[in-house]
């Protein structure tokens, strides 16, 4: 998140920036009243413009990683549901070899108290 509201504080620092250049540069030239008002007006519209240009992008940008951040989330989370799936089944397996194996061992217990008559 703070990368995401450092670049929007860049781009807006520029679109700002970039206009008040822009309208110092006019102030400052020599020209008419009816000069200035064309080059502010232009100067306005071209600014316009590249901010309307600049805003479609980032909505196409972030509706990409939107959709990309989505389908990793999905990707992870059935990952996530196997692995899990397949440590549930080696966890009944181990506890049922133990049991196969305790049951055993009380088996042959048994055989050896009774063959010494304990």
């Amino acid at each position: 998140m703070s990368r995401e509201n450092s670049s929007n504080g860049v781009l807006v620092g520029a679109i700002v920036g970039g206009a008040i250049g822009a309208i110092s540069a006019l102030l400052f030239a020599p020209k008419t009243g009816t000069d200035l008002r064309e080059d502010l007006a232009s100067k306005f519209k071209a600014i316009s413009e590249k901010t309307r240009d600049i805003a479609t992008t980032v909505g196409h940008t972030t509706k990409d990683l939107a959709a990309t951040v989505g389908q990793n989330t999905k990707d992870l989370a059935t990952n996530i549901k196997d692995e899990a799936g397949d440590l549930i089944d080696h966890a009944k397996q181990s506890n049922q070899t133990i049991m196969d194996n305790f049951s055993s061992k009380k088996e042959d217990v048994k055989d050896e108290l009774a063959t010494t008559g304990r």
